[in-house]
């Protein structure tokens, strides 16, 4: 039989260390376990499902990007299976005690793919790029938080300062998302043009990008500053790493059947029986950290009253979508921060139920009255809501809008889907003109709350944020900032207290864990990182 791996990835807060989920899983932690001895060389090419939006660690907010980040980029940080912060471009850091600086010494030994050396100056220059709106960073500008400066205080020292305490700034520094770039390439080259041509220090040089198509990579013959975690010492074993773009799931099944691609990712639900059954291949389940899938209800419209948003939830049939779309390949997610996520609250498991008929009920009350036609009306007004999913259709949540509006419309909802193209989509949620947005956001640390529930990230005209319910409450916006400041026990009560409110008032509505589902032929040694993204360092072409 094939082999199959369901894994969690180890996370950890240092200061919460008590909150770390990690589920277990066989063979060895967070990998595939190898067969063999490691042998250098070749290539192997894995194949994706959709397009990348760009490379530049700094700027772009997408995981398909991150699969390709974290093969190019090195971090400060990295935390091991246990939890806990290790060195890895940093050899030693300390913060002071009112959270306010951190000193960082770093490795003399470090180079870029362009010659330019690491140290203090490159760090700072990193950090100071994220917050500049020139470089329009989308992401990363999150998980530095209230960065205020940093200074070199020597070649290969530097203290950073932030204007407010922000106890996820070391987890944070972690994340692919926070990788170091060259800064002698990103100062010379127009922004635009770097997110397509970036250059790091990482094990895989990028080669090329084709859109539409591949992405290439080449080893770097000089990496010697692999993190402690890894199984080997120096350059990667793989020659060439190529990301190719494959949209159809049968072709991208059938490609790696035949070993014409050495693994894929995203595996169709109703494929993955067969793949464990052929001896050939190895089937992987990795959840991911952070916020799972969750339709978001913009509260600046119809869902400004709780009662609507509530109706609505009460109206989702997500039990039986959930199982008839991903057939237990996927976990019902039910608050907005996933299981494995430091902090999880699974005391909100089972919180709130499908029943359509509390729906109409909840309707009736605030006086939307159900007309002949099936569609509620008030005051004239038509219970009409714009429903917003992207384009092309990532995990089937095109497939589960569909599902979901026909559960709105069974109580009085008058829906309109639309599946728009990134561009497209960014356009209409900086304008607020939507009711329902579907998001999901990887992520180590339960920071995230902060970054969808603080009225700060409301996305405005040119602005993209993450705040897609406009929630704009004292109260919330309170335990937010406490979120960011308190440590151990107290902070895992402001996020207990976060998550209990999200749910309460229906803020956002919890889908589906995201899992990235993968499967290998003939691949070897791949491990993965707290966040749930494949690392390709240790891997080798097996046989």
């Amino acid at each position: 039989m094939a082999s199959r791996r369901f894994t969690a990835p180890a996370v950890a807060l240092v200061s919460l260390l008590a909150l770390a989920g990690c589920a277990g899983a066989s063979g060895d932690e967070g990998g595939n376990a190898p067969t063999g001895e490691p042998t250098p060389g070749g290539e192997a090419v894995f194949a994706v499902d959709s397009n990348f939006f760009g490379f530049d660690p700094n700027v772009t907010p997408a995981a398909q990007d991150a699969r390709v980040l974290r093969q190019m980029f090195d971090s400060l940080l990295y935390l091991d299976e246990s939890g806990e912060l290790q060195p890895w471009l940093a050899t030693e850091w300390s913060a002071s005690d009112d959270g306010l600086s951190y000193d960082f010494t770093l490795r003399d030994d470090v180079t870029f793919w362009d010659g330019t050396p690491w140290n203090a100056e490159a760090l700072c220059f990193n950090l100071n790029r994220i917050v500049d709106p020139a470089a329009g960073s989308i992401y990363a500008i999150g998980l530095v938080g209230p960065y205020e400066s940093c200074e070199v205080t020597d070649e290969f020292s530097a203290t950073v300062t932030l204007s407010a305490p922000f106890t996820a700034f070391l987890n944070n520094l972690t994340s692919p998302f926070l990788g170091m770039n060259s800064p002698t390439a990103a100062a010379a080259a127009d922004p635009a043009d770097y997110l397509i041509n970036p250059v790091g220090s990482g094990p895989f040089v990028f080669e090329s990008y084709t859109p539409q198509d591949r992405v290439v990579l080449t080893r770097n013959e000089d990496y010697a500053w692999a993190p402690g975690n890894a199984e080997h010492d120096g350059p990667a074993y793989l020659e060439k790493l190529t990301f190719q773009i494959i949209a159809d799931a049968t072709v991208r099944i059938g490609s790696v059947r035949s070993g014409q691609v050495q693994g894929i990712g995203n595996v169709p639900e109703t494929e993955v029986a067969a793949i464990e059954g052929d001896p050939s291949m190895q089937f992987i389940a990795q959840q991911q950290s952070g916020a799972p899938y969750q339709l978001h209800l913009n509260a600046t419209g119809v869902f400004g009253d709780p009662l609507v948003r509530e109706a609505a939830r009460a109206a989702l049939d997500i039990d039986s979508a959930v199982q008839s779309l991903y057939l237990g390949t996927y976990e019902r997610a039910w608050g907005p921060l996933s299981p494995t996520t430091i902090g999880y609250d699974d005391s909100l498991e089972g919180a709130f139920e499908f029943d359509p008929e509390l729906a109409a009920d909840l309707l009736d009350e605030a006086g939307w009255d159900l007309g002949a036609d099936g569609v509620r009306t008030k005051d004239g007004q038509t219970l009409t809501i714009d429903y917003l999913e992207n384009t092309p259709n990532r995990e089937k949540r095109q497939d589960l809008a569909t599902l979901f509006e026909a559960n709105l419309e069974d109580v009085g909802f008058d829906v309109n889907v639309e599946f728009l193209a990134t561009a497209e989509a960014q356009t209409t949620l900086q304008s607020g003109a939507y009711d329902i947005a579907g998001l999901s956001l990887v992520a180590v640390d339960p920071n995230v709350l902060y970054q969808m529930y603080d009225p700060r990230f409301i996305p405005t005209p040119g602005q993209t944020g993450f705040n897609m319910s406009h929630t704009d409450d004292p109260a919330v916006t309170e335990l937010a900032a406490q979120s960011q400041s308190a440590t151990g026990d107290e902070r895992l009560s402001v996020v207990q207290q976060l998550q209990a409110d999200v749910v309460e008032n229906v803020r956002s509505i919890a889908v589906y864990v995201p899992t990235y589902t993968l499967a290998l032929n003939g691949l070897e040694g791949l491990r993965f990182d707290p966040e749930g993204y494949p690392i390709f360092f240790d891997a080798y072409l097996a046989g």
